[in-house]
């Protein structure tokens, strides 16, 4: 059976993103604000340099949302759990036997290189490998993150999130991209750098399937509508992969900050569907 896309009859909300079956949606009532309620939401792409940065800048506001807004009181203690089960088993992996591995192997090269290939292990396959263990979790996270921004979140979405399989799907892209980074981490100067930018566009493909998802998007239908207006996005990817590296941060949050997130720069996203978009 063929997943809804928004290339059905009822179009979507240009605030909410759910489907709308009159000018005034059932949800949001036509009406949303930026996180923190400090502004008004804006909606669709502007200069990408502007809309990058805005992207940095979710970030920030969805750790101070998380701190300090009413919503997601409540809403953190199974999803912190979750994360830090997920991110304790990362990082004892890694510590105990992928970098003392990578170690021996530059070692008998007479090279150094084994903490750029950890950091390239994570930029590639972390986002994608911390969503298939604990994405599952963060529903109240993103619920609450609708009721902060928009005063309403539906009961029964369309979807609950991004299936299983295409979990899996997104973990070999995460795998694919392992393997490029592992190739040029090497480079000076420049490696590092591209590493940096395509683990950025990873984690904004897989960190913004759950907001588009829940919508009733097939995954086509999400990767067009990330392409269409992408700097926003990678924006906010690259400040998810930042955060990554902050103490406490990412033990404690990181896909929690990475839900609310994606769930705001979704709601800044221009929604209307391209009418060549098929599941």
């Amino acid at each position: 059976m063929r997943e809804p896309t928004t290339d059905d009859a009822i179009a979507p909300c240009p605030i909410c993103g759910f489907a709308s079956a009159s000018s005034l949606c059932a949800v949001c009532r036509g009406e949303g604000v930026a996180l923190g309620r400090r502004s008004d939401l804006a909606i669709g792409p502007g200069n990408p340099l502007a809309d990058a940065l805005r992207g940095l800048d979710d970030v920030r506001r969805a750790v101070l949302a998380l701190l300090f807004e009413a919503e997601f009181v409540g809403a953190l203690r199974g999803p912190i759990l979750v994360n830090m089960a997920a991110m304790t088993a990362f990082t004892v992996a890694g510590w105990r036997w992928l970098l003392p591995a990578l170690e021996a192997h530059f070692a008998s090269r007479g090279e150094p290189g084994a903490h750029l290939w950890v950091l390239a292990v994570w930029l590639g396959g972390g986002p994608s490998l911390l969503d298939l263990c604990a994405g599952w979790a963060m529903g109240p996270i993103r619920r609450a993150a609708e009721r902060h921004m928009l005063g309403a979140t539906p009961t029964a979405p369309p979807a609950s999130g991004p299936r299983l399989l295409e979990r899996v799907q997104l973990l070999m892209l995460g795998a694919a991209a392992v393997v490029l980074m592992l190739g040029a981490a090497l480079v000076p100067w420049v490696g590092p750098l591209f590493c940096l930018a395509l683990g950025a566009g990873v984690a904004a493909v897989v960190y913004m399937q759950p907001p588009l998802a829940v919508r009733g998007l097939a995954p086509r239908a999400r990767l067009d509508a990330l392409r269409r207006q992408p700097w926003r996005a990678l924006g906010a990817g690259l400040g998810l992969q930042l955060a990554a590296a902050v103490p406490f941060l990412n033990v404690l949050a990181l896909l929690p900050v990475a839900t609310v997130t994606a769930t705001s720069t979704y709601l800044h996203m221009d929604k209307r569907p391209r009418a060549s978009t098929r599941a």
